[in-house]
């Protein structure tokens, strides 16, 4: 018998379904977003572009409890690439901070909404105080049921498939590595154990993955808005997730 949080949950899932005519078992497991448009919604505003990442950090608040709602199980964000580093030196100190106060300050903001939080991507290449208060932000999370949020900082795919490349070649025999299968790919890959991605959503008119997850959406559906990603709210999920279950997956099929 479900508890009252559990029945208050169920409601508010089945609510949310019902604003936008979705059908609960069509919904996506995993939902992989790349948060695009922070520095031209500040632009746009006459602002400093950390304005717009300070706004994106509210979104994401927003985006996680809103994927909740709709029944999501999974959240992968692309918070920073690995070719971020790019950018000047002062936006990029400035990302770092904030990161550090999310996994201070969101804490009690992820357990409210049953988020789950792994952190994925080449962390050596972060500072150690902020490895330190990612894999605090880990532990104080990992209990939470409801939906896992992957944080992709310091990510980009093609050295994630370098990396699972390399492991296997040091770890596996010739006949082992004749044997592979993508499945077994997969689980050296930073997402081993998390299920593909059903739907990939990228804001702000861009229309590339940008080093993002080449492996996992192989067969995700992409949706592109010219929406920025500090304006994206309930409303927009809402109108994506319908134009999601108007597709049909055919994964290579008739």
């Amino acid at each position: 018998m479900p508890t009252i949080s559990g029945l208050t949950d169920t409601l508010i899932v089945d609510k949310h379904l019902e604003d936008f005519n979705l059908e609960s078992e069509n919904i996506p497991t995993h939902v992989a977003i790349i948060m695009d448009g922070n520095g031209r919604w500040a632009k746009k505003r006459h602002l400093p572009r950390i304005m717009g990442h300070k706004s994106g950090t509210e979104a994401f608040r927003v985006a996680v409890k809103n994927c909740s709602r709709f029944g999501i199980k999974y959240l992968s964000v692309y918070a920073f690439s690995s070719e971020n580093w790019k950018r000047p030196e002062d936006e990029v100190k400035f990302l770092m901070s904030l990161f550090k106060q999310l996994s201070i300050n969101e804490v009690k903001n992820l357990n409210k909404n049953g988020a789950r939080v792994k952190v994925l991507g080449d962390k050596e290449g972060l500072s150690e105080d902020l490895r330190k208060h990612m894999k605090s932000l880990e532990k104080q999370t990992e209990h939470n049921d409801v939906i896992q949020v992957n944080l992709l900082i310091n990510y980009g795919s093609r050295r994630e498939i370098l990396d699972a490349i390399k492991t296997i070649s040091k770890t596996l025999s010739k006949e082992e590595i004749n044997d592979l299968t993508e499945k077994d790919v997969s689980n050296y890959l930073y997402t081993k154990d998390i299920p593909d991605p059903d739907l990939f959503i990228r804001t702000s008119g861009e229309y590339r993955i940008s080093n993002f997850l080449l492996w996992q959406l192989s067969y995700a559906e992409f949706v592109f808005t010219d929406i920025f990603w500090p304006d994206f709210n309930l409303d927009e999920l809402g109108k994506i997730l319908q134009e999601y279950q108007s597709r049909h997956r055919r994964y290579g099929g008739l």
